[in-house]
């Protein structure tokens, strides 16, 4: 099935980078919520290290499979 979204829609499990990040830092969205200052925000798990989770504001997130990279 072809998911067809606009760039700023994501979900959990979705496949991101983060913008202005290195671009071999890759992650999958693990989670989605709202922050005190009302922003959508993505709970982030690298995807070569299991240690490292990130929260970062979805208007910083860029889409793997969109570009069509993965």
């Amino acid at each position: 099935m072809l998911k067809i979204v606009s760039e700023k829609q994501f979900c959990t499990g979705d496949l991101v980078t983060v913008k202005n990040s290195r671009k071999d830092e890759r992650f999958c969205i693990i989670g989605l919520k709202i922050n005190e200052q009302q922003q959508q925000v993505a709970v982030l798990k690298a995807l070569f290290n299991d240690t490292f989770i990130i929260e970062k504001p979805v208007s910083e997130l860029k889409s793997l499979l969109i570009k069509g990279i993965l």
